[in-house]
């Protein structure tokens, strides 16, 4: 199971993590996992060239952590761009992937 969490403020992202696993499909063949790769690793590539005096980002071997260190409006589209797409994942595979929003 993948577990994400969002620490919201003010209805902004203050705070994301990720980690697990999907284990939807043998090794390699996993479509769920896949797909979160692929929208978290864009999102990360897209914040590290456009915001990193604004993130503060740890990627661990089965762990990632996004935090907001210098609040804008556009970094904030990223991030729940990347949410938006996140949850449309874990609405398709319940069994495999859940997201936590803390207030």
């Amino acid at each position: 199971m993948v577990f994400a969490t969002i620490n919201l403020y003010n209805n902004e992202v203050r705070l994301f993590e990720i980690s697990g696993h999907a284990s939807s499909s043998s090794k390699g063949n996993d479509l769920v996992c896949a797909g979160i790769t692929a929208i978290v690793s864009g999102a990360l590539n897209a914040l590290t060239q456009l915001f990193a005096n604004a993130t503060e980002i740890k990627v661990f071997q089965n762990q990632i952590i996004i935090k907001v260190i210098k609040n804008t409006k556009n970094l904030q589209m990223i991030l729940n761009f990347m949410i938006i797409q996140l949850k449309t994942i874990s609405i398709q595979y319940p069994n495999n992937f859940k997201i936590k929003e803390v207030l």
